[in-house]
């Protein structure tokens, strides 16, 4: 992993950024003018105020980002959505296609952007109050349930929130969402253990460890092998953006 310059980031096939950003410190209504018509529709019918600020803010980064490559200002730039809700931008910079993703628990988020890559990011919190016997035996493949049976009671929180993130990143890299089946495939719930993913067609995704911080477990996958770039700090929008 190399540190990231938020403010200086170079898009390239070659490399992968991921930016970390505290929601926490954000305001949405300082930033209305970096969003579309459709987009501040949208806003109006989200209710909850972390949600809107986790709304908004993904998207004043992204698009600063992409404004820079696609001459445009951000309010001009328009997102689109495959059938599964996956965002991307119809635009392209000299021929190549901008893929990113974004995701959110809690107070923290993760933005991964990259050209020409297939790509899904994942936080999670911890939460120490969920059945993880419950949900690993519905939505675990039956190698995940061994490897997490196998483990000390005091690891098994980690570990299957890792697993966790790791399987919301390959099925948003590949851009099915749940409908492709969380238990249709292994991941490997041991933190030093990146293994490659296979899907159904046996096609090998790349998984990578990224910004690893108390409480949370992150995860990214990638279509094809990348240098992965990330932020040592997180991204403060109000004095950067």
């Amino acid at each position: 992993m190399e540190n990231l310059d938020y403010n200086k980031v170079n898009l390239s096939t070659e490399n992968v950024h991921v930016l970390l950003i505290n929601f926490s410190t954000f305001d949405f209504q300082n930033y209305m003018n970096y969003l579309t018509s459709n987009e501040i529709k949208r806003l109006g019918n989200i209710n909850n105020i972390n949600n809107r600020n986790q709304f908004v803010a993904s998207r004043v980064v992204i698009k600063k980002i992409l404004s820079k490559y696609l001459k445009k200002i951000p309010n001009k730039i328009e997102f689109s959505f495959n059938k599964h809700g996956k965002p991307f931008i119809r635009d392209k910079y000299h021929n190549h296609r901008f893929e990113f993703n974004i995701s959110h628990s809690d107070i923290y988020g993760l933005i991964a952007i990259t050209l020409d890559n297939k790509i899904g990011v994942d936080i999670q919190k911890i939460n120490h109050d969920i059945d993880i016997d419950s949900l690993s035996s519905r939505f675990f493949s039956e190698n995940e349930k061994t490897q997490l049976m196998n483990l000390d009671k005091s690891k098994k929180i980690d570990a299957f929130h890792l697993g966790w993130a790791r399987k919301e990143s390959f099925i948003k890299a590949i851009g099915e969402g749940v409908a492709y089946g969380l238990d249709s495939f292994t991941v490997s719930l041991e933190k030093n253990d990146t293994k490659s993913i296979l899907d159904i067609k046996n096609k090998k995704w790349h998984c990578y460890n990224i910004i690893d911080f108390e409480n949370y477990k992150t995860a990214l996958t990638t279509e094809i092998k990348s240098k992965i770039i990330t932020s040592s700090n997180e991204v403060n929008i109000s004095t950067n953006f």
